[in-house]
């Protein structure tokens, strides 16, 4: 199958970013209408997110028990809604005997079937007796999300989360990675306004975009079709603007920077799927690519 996210279907927009305070986003939209291409055909037609399926009861978070406790690093999901399921890398999952952080990006089918979804520790040391309530907690910062990705290692992921905590000169006997950034995090409204008001007011077809905060590349993530985009914008913006708001800066990448970063993800498959083996990773439906985050800083 054609691949769906090089120069040859893509342009990344590097003139035309939207900047607000410590965020720039650069615009990676499709040519023409090279959007999907056959994907689009093999793809489900209508998604639900994660916190729109939780809350309204549609979709069911629990704990999954086997040697009768629950395992850490996986939880059950069910989507009883009528329309697919995008979970995403780095989404937070409040309560249960903890609280967790969801370690891949995946389509859930419609229907009652449990399927199963890989989850990492967010607050070390603290394992309850009885499983809370799950809620939607929101979203990781990149660099813990990073972290995850790359590593994939539940011992780095808590020593980034104490990182945080000592920056941030917050005490805590478990690190609880949802109490970090509430008070800073209570700007990110500001900024949820005036990229959702950027994207209001275009009817382009995006793959997603590339994100810089300071002197640093935060990373782009990609689909391979708006819908799948626009099911992701939600969950990808609040990743950008927490780190943004937390660890950013006026954007200063050179636009030669960007283009020398966007290159190696986008001249060839080739280049790509080098590229995506140190710094990034590929999400993959029925054995083909869907989407990739690739990680700048």
């Amino acid at each position: 199958m054609q691949a769906q996210l090089t120069y040859q279907q893509l342009v990344v927009q590097f003139d035309s970013g939207w900047t607000y305070q410590n965020l720039q986003l650069i615009p990676v939209k499709f040519r023409g209408g090279a959007a999907g291409g056959l994907l689009e055909l093999m793809l489900p037609k209508q998604f639900i997110t994660l916190p729109q399926g939780m809350r309204s009861g549609k979709v069911k978070v629990k704990e999954f028990v086997t040697k009768g406790d629950a395992d850490v690093h996986i939880l059950s999901i069910r989507n009883n809604s009528n329309k697919a399921l995008l979970i995403h890398s780095g989404e937070l999952i409040a309560g249960g005997k903890q609280d967790r952080m969801i370690g891949e990006t995946k389509i859930i089918p419609a229907g009652k079937e449990e399927q199963f979804a890989t989850v990492y520790c967010v607050e070390e040391g603290r394992w309850d007796v009885k499983a809370k309530p799950f809620s939607h907690g929101g979203s990781a910062d990149m660099e813990l999300r990073k972290t995850m990705d790359i590593t994939q290692r539940q011992v780095d992921i808590w020593k980034q989360i104490q990182q945080q905590f000592r920056t941030q000169n917050i005490k805590s006997g478990t690190s609880p990675y949802l109490q970090l950034d509430r008070e800073l995090l209570k700007a990110d409204s500001a900024y949820t306004s005036f990229f959702n008001r950027k994207m209001a007011e275009t009817d382009s077809s995006f793959a997603g975009f590339l994100a810089i905060t300071g002197d640093k590349i935060l990373g782009t993530e990609l689909f391979v079709t708006p819908s799948l985009f626009n099911n992701a914008w939600e969950t990808m913006l609040a990743m950008f603007i927490r780190t943004a708001i937390t660890r950013g800066d006026k954007p200063q990448v050179p636009k030669q920077a960007q283009q020398v970063f966007m290159n190696a993800l986008l001249e060839t498959e080739i280049s790509q799927h080098k590229t995506l083996l140190t710094m990034g990773k590929a999400y993959k439906y029925n054995n083909q690519i869907i989407g990739f985050i690739a990680y700048g800083f």
